[in-house]
């Protein structure tokens, strides 16, 4: 009796898990497509304009990275004041998104500033060409208040998954998507009436499917009477500084981890590309890959984050052992068979992007290229549930920035460059050089795992 009382807890620890795992998948999978679907209606007008929209994105990115990190922090402590199960920590949560919320926006104004009155500036960072950053100026300059919608939706959405109610923002987030289609389609070639605006258009419809997505969010939760569809002035009376300060240290922190994550990403992708024009394209080519394959590792980690989280924040430090095993066991059970998939699907993949009946070199370093970021994922799973799931949950962040600014920009960047500049190494190599920085991390953060020293209940800081 007792072996099956524990299958059946194993088993709804699982079921939990991938409840909370599968609705932030696929919200990262939408979240990631958007930028893409701008692309690809582009790419039939001019290669000037995919040519800016791709530069734009690329500041657009790093942009929409912070603000998640924001979010996410702030997620983190709520899912903690949610695990406590009283009206004081109900208090809290509240209080918790609200001072996201804040956050986000007052973050989003600076951006707005900067992409409404000097986009110009951000385009010339990364090219000469007038025609290009004139085009990449006016998508900024329109997409610019599209990022209040985004801090409001990434705030409201982080507080949704850590009261376990991750569905309700993907919805949402599906409906943003085709709303930003077809209005894509309306503004960038002229229908219905209105002119052809290109990439104007497509700015336009990001912008107008990203309001009327809050809008439907709000609508939606204020229908339900959902405990965030409002923030009473009286609700926040006892807010004090020190409120502001324990939110705003975990949430900077997630923030610019993420930032640097990002930024790292793309200085080793840079270093690759230079050295070898073939290179480029196939890194090109498996970006989207894997950004879909990473979508289901994001989402079990952000879901292992809910629920360590609310252990924390309730105090229940004897039931965090197994849960945590539990997490690494579903997380590398997951890598292995993303992992798998992608190499039983690598031929009808690798035959949508090249169609030549000759073999190009650019498509065979793709092939090679391509099981060793299928191999990565089992690594990366592992390591982005202990920093992301796990560590960072209980309130380790400033750890888990150290780990990454260590693993990436001390090790695998300045490796990448010596190896690339210095001794010419053929580039499967170089590529491989992933699975050894995700493998130190792991390293690193089975032994603070360990030390016992990561655990900090950060609702209790809160007023």
């Amino acid at each position: 009796m007792a072996l099956i009382t524990r299958y059946l807890s194993h088993f709804h620890q699982y079921k939990t898990l991938l409840a909370l795992a599968v609705p932030v998948a696929l919200q990262t999978a939408i979240f990631s497509s958007k930028s893409t679907v701008d692309t690809l209606m582009l790419g039939t007008l001019s290669e000037l304009d995919i040519a800016a929209i791709g530069l734009a994105a690329k500041a657009q990115m790093i942009i929409s990275f912070f603000i998640i990190g924001l979010s996410i922090g702030g997620g983190q402590i709520a899912a903690q004041c949610f695990g406590v199960k009283t009206e004081d920590g109900k208090r809290k949560f509240h209080n918790t998104i609200f001072i996201t919320l804040v956050l986000s926006a007052a973050v989003s104004f600076v951006f707005f500033i900067v992409l409404f009155f000097a986009p110009s500036l951000l385009m010339s960072l990364g090219t000469q060409s007038p025609e290009i950053i004139s085009k990449g100026s006016d998508y900024l300059q329109i997409i610019a208040l599209s990022l209040f919608c985004f801090a409001y939706a990434s705030s409201i959405a982080c507080g949704l998954r850590s009261m376990h109610q991750p569905g309700i923002a993907t919805k949402v987030s599906f409906i943003g998507v085709i709303l930003n289609l077809a209005l894509n389609w309306v503004f960038i070639f002229g229908h219905f009436g209105m002119p052809a605006m290109g990439i104007k258009g497509a700015a336009l419809g990001t912008l107008l499917s990203a309001f009327i997505e809050c809008v439907v969010l709000y609508l939606y939760l204020k229908s339900k009477n959902h405990l965030l569809s409002y923030f009473p002035v009286s609700l926040f009376k006892h807010l004090t500084w020190q409120d502001f300060l324990v939110v705003t240290k975990l949430s900077a922190t997630a923030a610019v981890n993420s930032v640097v994550w990002a930024a790292g990403l793309f200085a080793f992708h840079a270093i690759l590309g230079y050295s070898d024009p073939n290179l480029l394209v196939a890194l090109s080519v498996l970006a989207p890959i894997e950004a879909l394959a990473m979508s289901l590792l994001i989402g079990l980690a952000t879901a292992g984050s809910v629920l360590v989280g609310n252990l924390v924040g309730a105090n229940q430090h004897d039931q965090l052992p197994t849960t945590i095993r539990q997490h690494l066991v579903m997380s590398v059970g997951i890598g292995v068979v993303s992992a798998a998939l992608l190499m039983a699907l690598k031929s009808l993949v690798l035959s949508m992007f090249f169609h030549n009946d000759v073999t190009t070199a650019a498509e065979l370093m793709t092939a090679g290229l391509y099981n060793i970021m299928a191999v990565s994922l089992i690594v990366k799973s592992l390591s982005m549930m202990l920093i992301v799931g796990i560590l960072r949950a209980g309130g380790d962040a400033r750890f888990c920035l150290i780990t990454d600014v260590l693993a990436q920009w001390v090790f695998l960047l300045p490796c990448a460059y010596w190896l690339t500049h210095v001794l010419n190494v053929d580039p499967i190599y170089l590529f491989g050089l992933v699975l050894l920085e995700e493998g130190i991390k792991v390293l690193i953060c089975v032994w603070r795992l360990n030390s016992n020293r990561w655990v900090r209940n950060l609702a209790e800081g809160l007023n």
